[in-house]
Formats: C-alpha cells, sequence, structure tokens
C-alpha cells in the first residue's frame, strides 16, 4: 500500500441534518468516516489521517494528521452541525495542512464529503483542481444528498485535477445502501481493487480482509450472528402467540363437545359387560380386567365397527348353550333346584315364625299371618305329596 497522509474533509452544514439518508445524513457521513480513518491507518502502519470541518463561521482543523485512531475517533463525535459548507475554502485549508506534514516522504491525499449544494463557482473549481494537481495532491470527492445538483461543478473540477486516475468522483444517491457500505466498495478504500472494487466488496465477508484485520471481522461475524437470533427469537414468539390464538376456539369447541362425546361413552359399557360375562371376568381384579379390555379394543379393527364385542360375546356363549343343551336332565334339574335354597327355609314354619318374632310391631299371633302360615304349610307338603308320587311313578 502507498505511503499517504490524508485530510477527511467533513460537511457538517445545516444540511445534512437531512434524514434522506439512514439516519441522517451527517450520522451517515460520520460512520463513512470512522470506516475511512480505520481503512487508511489499518492500510500501512505509517499512514497518517487528519479531520477537518468544512461549515461554520470558519473552517476548523480538528485534528492534524497522526496515525492515532483512537485520537481520530474522539474528535470525529466533536465535530456539531452549524452554518453553511465552504468546500473550496475546506479543499485549500486541507492543502495547507498537508504540506507542514511531519512525513515528507507520503503521498498527499483529500477525501471531502460534500452533502450541501456547492456555492463555489465552475472558474474557482477548475482553478482549485490545476493547483491540487501542481502541487501533487490527490483529491476523492463524496458526493451525496445534493448528488444531481452538484455533478456538473464537481466534474469540472475532477477533468481539472485527475491524472493518472489518482483522484476519484463517488456518487452515492439515496438507496437501500448505507453511505459506509458503497464506500467500501470503492477504490477510495481500496485504490488497488483488493475486495473487489466496484463488486461491493464480494471477495471477504462483509468487505474486510481477515487476514489484515482479523479482529474487526470477528466482530462484525458476531454481531451478525446475534443479530439473527434476536431475529430469530422475535419471530419465534409471534409465531407462538399466532399459533396459541388459533388453537383457542378449537379448544372451547372440544370442551363443548365433551358432553355430547359422554353421550355415547355412557353406552359403551354394554358391550364390554357382554364380554366380561362371557369370559368371566366378573371376579378378577380391577386392574386385571381393565387390561384385557384394553388389549381387546386395540386388536379390533376399528372403531367404525361396534358389534365386534358382541360377536365376541355370541361366539363365546355359543358353545355354552351347546354344552347346556347335551346335559342329562337331571344335572339340569340339580341346577335348576340350587337356587331355591331359600324357600325351603320359607316353607319351615318354626323358622317363618320365629323369623316374623324377631321383627318389630309384629304380632306373630295376628290371624292373617296365622291363615299365611297355614297356606305356605299346606302348599309345601301337597309338592311333597307329588314328588313322592313322581318317583313311584318312574320304572327307575
Amino acid at each position: 500500500m502507498p505511503l499517504e497522509a490524508v485530510m477527511i474533509c467533513l460537511d457538517n452544514s445545516d444540511y445534512t441534518r437531512n434524514g434522506d439518508y439512514m439516519p441522517t445524513r451527517f450520522d451517515s457521513q460520520s460512520d463513512a468516516a470512522n470506516l475511512l480513518c480505520g481503512a487508511k491507518t489499518n492500510q500501512n502502519p505509517e499512514n497518517a489521517v487528519g479531520i477537518l470541518a468544512a461549515a461554520g463561521d470558519r473552517i476548523e482543523v480538528m485534528v492534524t494528521p497522526t496515525s492515532d485512531l483512537g485520537r481520530l475517533v474522539t474528535e470525529l463525535n466533536k465535530v456539531q452541525i452549524g452554518g453553511n459548507s465552504d468546500l473550496l475554502r475546506g479543499i485549500q485549508t486541507a492543502q495547507l495542512a498537508l504540506k507542514h506534514r511531519q512525513n515528507k516522504k507520503q503521498k498527499q491525499r483529500i477525501i471531502a464529503f460534500v452533502g450541501s449544494p456547492v456555492t463555489a463557482t465552475e472558474k474557482e473549481l477548475e482553478a482549485l483542481g490545476k493547483n491540487l494537481k501542481k502541487n501533487s495532491v490527490a483529491l476523492d470527492l463524496v458526493s451525496f444528498g445534493e448528488v444531481e445538483e452538484n455533478a456538473p461543478k464537481l466534474e469540472k473540477l475532477m477533468n481539472a485535477l485527475n491524472s493518472n486516475d489518482t483522484s476519484h468522483l463517488l456518487e452515492a444517491p439515496v438507496g437501500p445502501k448505507l453511505l459506509s457500505d458503497v464506500l467500501l466498495s470503492s477504490p477510495i478504500i481500496n485504490p488497488d481493487g483488493e475486495a473487489g472494487g466496484g463488486d461491493g466488496g464480494a471477495g471477504f465477508e462483509f468487505g474486510i480482509n481477515p487476514q489484515e484485520d482479523p479482529e474487526l471481522a470477528l466482530a462484525l461475524r458476531i454481531s451478525m450472528e446475534e443479530e439473527r437470533a434476536r431475529q430469530q427469537a422475535v419471530e419465534g414468539g409471534d409465531g407462538a402467540a399466532a399459533a396459541s390464538a388459533a388453537e383457542a376456539p378449537p379448544a372451547a369447541a372440544a370442551t363443548d363437545a365433551a358432553p355430547a362425546a359422554a353421550a355415547p361413552a355412557t353406552s359403551a359399557p354394554a358391550p364390554d359387560a357382554a364380554v366380561m360375562e362371557a369370559m368371566g371376568m366378573e371376579d378378577m381384579d380391577d386392574e386385571l380386567r381393565q387390561a384385557l379390555l384394553l388389549s381387546m379394543q386395540e386388536m379390533e379393527p376399528g372403531a367404525a365397527d361396534p358389534p365386534a364385542p358382541k360377536r365376541k360375546a355370541e361366539e363365546m356363549e355359543a358353545p355354552a348353550a351347546a354344552k347346556d343343551a347335551e346335559m342329562p336332565a337331571e344335572e339340569k334339574a340339580a341346577d335348576s333346584s340350587e337356587p331355591s335354597l331359600d324357600s325351603r327355609w320359607l316353607q319351615d314354619p318354626s323358622f317363618v315364625q320365629e323369623l316374623l318374632g324377631s321383627l318389630p310391631g309384629v304380632d306373630i299371633n295376628d290371624e292373617r299371618i296365622q291363615e299365611a302360615l297355614k297356606e305356605v304349610s299346606g302348599a309345601s307338603q301337597d309338592k311333597k305329596d307329588g314328588s313322592s308320587s313322581d318317583k313311584k311313578e318312574d320304572p327307575k
């Protein structure tokens, strides 16, 4: 990189209060000047950069050419907005400051920001260009804000000055790109086209060569990742809120439909009861019974086939019915006689009298009770006589 002494002329006039460049013309110019200071000091350790304010009551040199980047950043923050900018006097003052540079081997360069209308005439600018060319001073102009209005005058100045393409005119109209981004991809920062020149610094990520400034490249990468994570978190929060709002009506509908779904569920135990009766699960443990019922439901082909439990119960009841049909008559009679055990106790008059006498408020000597007992005892006696006669008639 060439060894240079650079003076940066800032336009701090009232025009820079305009907000057509984000956030304002002055703030975007300050960012671009900060970028220039860092780029020029990194290109060569012996480079020197100075800052000059071209608006106000007088031209003010904020700092003479120095390699101290911290001092340059501090002085940039001290620049105040006010008055009208005088480009002609500002460039002449910068040329005088470069003339008194400490290292005479440094090439002279002036970088001037033009964000307000140029008040000098074309003849004055043309004479200025010839003087700069005579003293081997290169000039870079960054035109923004009043680009179309200042274009003819600035072209006259560049035509009178430029030799061997050492000077450049950069026009940055209002657009989506920041002024610093436009400057980053220009020959003003990359005179040898290291970052692609006019290709927008496509050679390196963020337009910064990580070999020259690894700390800056790392800081930019970390900042980008944090911003991406923050945007994803914001989008995720909005998506969760929208999803909860969208799920609220179906939830309300589900609560309304719960009573309707409970009605058919009450009729569902009928098949389960049949299955339980057929499989003899009435005496089983509750947990074991529920497990068997769930396993049977999983084996069913689907909920659209409700008669499946009934068919299973019928299939299991059919062998039982056939077995009952094949049983002898005596066994059936024995089975049918088992439920009549309580009736035998009731046919015993002494047991009935004792039972009735134990009841409170019952008079065992009542005529109606005595007549009922007689009828019960008489019916049981007739039944015994009939059964004895049937046994006599049986050939066995």
